[in-house]
């Protein structure tokens, strides 16, 4: 298995399966022949299932005063399985393939002051074919054991989640899917809305492992949990984003409380952080409503104690936030959407996302059209404002149109 720099990045690349597109293609239409195809009684006692969609986008994008484009073809593939009362399985192929710019020059992506730094060569943007997730989940007894490729996805928080250790979102799409954590849990539950849960994420050596440890309650009507961690982070990477040096261990404490009051949805969120010497805060406190003509109104903020509240912002800063090991460059942010559902079929959308220090936003209008019960067509732009430097001050103007069929 091969990666190129991160998955999680704005600049991410492919990860890419040890065989060929038509053999891994192959592999999966048998598998999930034979499980759709076999008798009928082995079907409903085994409850297979096979689902997925097809997605096209194009993508249209202005920076430093250049047009760009991106074409993508975009296959999912889910088969879930249960055997038993007490074992089920479930995987997901994913194959994508680009047209158009199909490469990124990382000069393009950061301030001017640090172009000069950065290589010239271009990082491409290749097709990619990968497992998304592929888990299997046990229940001897009490215990909930889910081994393999899994979501972690933890935390309420719409964009910004203080208590997401592995995979972040990404800022300008953070409800689009993301790819699964390799990972064992074990889980016990302690009532009809609570559990604690240990977590194993191999990487490297069982030192350089990261380690989990969470609970969750619920306690009138508000839905709690608290969370201990060990992980193993770098301290700097080079212009690829790869790790420098060795790795430090980082302690992260925290937790989260989600509830309601008086109609009002709300949340909060924060973690305790220790790496390398150094200590901070993250935290995240959000609400939502739906108003009296059916607008829903959300607003998140966020305080990221390794930021600043204004540029210069360092390239170990920059590289950090590129390939997504930081979630942000600045310390204080806010982010804002309206939307709103007419005539069944539409749904009119407007975000925003500011950095409060050094006055750079980003504002995104979305429309998403559902004119078939399984067909969804979506258009998405951007609009980026500030100084060169800033945060989202070259992020440039842009937008895709993109239509999902789901099977």
């Amino acid at each position: 298995m091969r990666r190129s720099s991160s998955r999680r990045s704005l600049i991410a690349l492919p990860l890419i399966l040890p065989c060929s597109l038509p053999h891994l293609f192959s592999i999966l239409l048998l598998f999930a022949g034979t499980l759709v195809s076999g008798p009928r009684t082995a079907r409903a006692q085994e409850g297979a299932v096979l689902t997925g969609y097809f997605e096209h986008q194009y993508s249209l994008a202005r920076r430093n005063g250049a047009w760009s484009h991106l074409d993508y073809d975009r296959l999912r593939a889910d088969v879930d399985v249960t055997a038993g009362r007490s074992t089920r399985a479930s995987a997901a192929v994913v194959w994508q393939i680009y047209r158009g710019n199909t490469s990124i020059r990382l000069r393009d992506l950061l301030p001017e002051r640090y172009k000069a730094l950065a290589p010239t060569f271009p990082i491409p943007i290749e097709d990619q074919h990968f497992l998304n997730h592929a888990y299997v989940v046990l229940r001897p007894g009490p215990f909930t054991i889910t081994a393999g490729k899994q979501y972690l996805a933890w935390g309420r928080g719409m964009v910004f989640n203080p208590t997401e250790l592995f995979r972040p979102k990404n800022l300008l799409e953070p409800t689009y899917e993301r790819e699964g954590v390799g990972a064992v849990q074990a889980s016990l539950p302690t009532g009809p809305l609570g559990d604690i849960s240990l977590v194993y994420v191999p990487d490297g050596g069982p030192r350089s492992s990261a380690k989990a440890l969470r609970l969750r309650h619920h306690i009138s009507g508000w839905d709690l949990s608290a969370l201990v961690a060990e992980l193993h982070e770098s301290t700097s990477l080079d212009f690829m984003g790869r790790p420098v040096g060795g790795t430090e261990r980082r302690l992260v404490l925290g937790g989260d409380v989600t509830g309601e009051v008086l109609g009002f949805g709300l949340w909060g969120e924060a973690t305790y952080n220790r790496h390398a010497g150094s200590t901070w805060w993250e935290a995240t406190v959000g609400g939502n409503t739906t108003l009296p003509w059916g607008t829903l109104l959300a607003v998140e903020g966020y305080y990221d104690g390794r930021g600043q509240w204004d540029e210069p912002y360092s390239l170990t800063t920059w590289l950090s936030r590129l390939t997504g090991t930081r979630r942000t460059l600045g310390k204080g942010m806010l982010f804002a959407t309206l939307s709103h559902p007419a005539w069944q079929l539409w749904t009119f959308s407007v975000s925003g996302l500011a950095n409060t220090g050094d006055r750079s936003l980003v504002l995104i209008p979305t429309v998403l059209y559902s004119f078939a019960q399984n067909v969804d067509l979506t258009l998405y732009g951007y609009l980026s404002a500030g100084d060169e430097g800033t945060e989202f001050g070259s992020q440039g103007q842009g937008g895709f149109i993109r239509a999902r069929v789901y099977f």
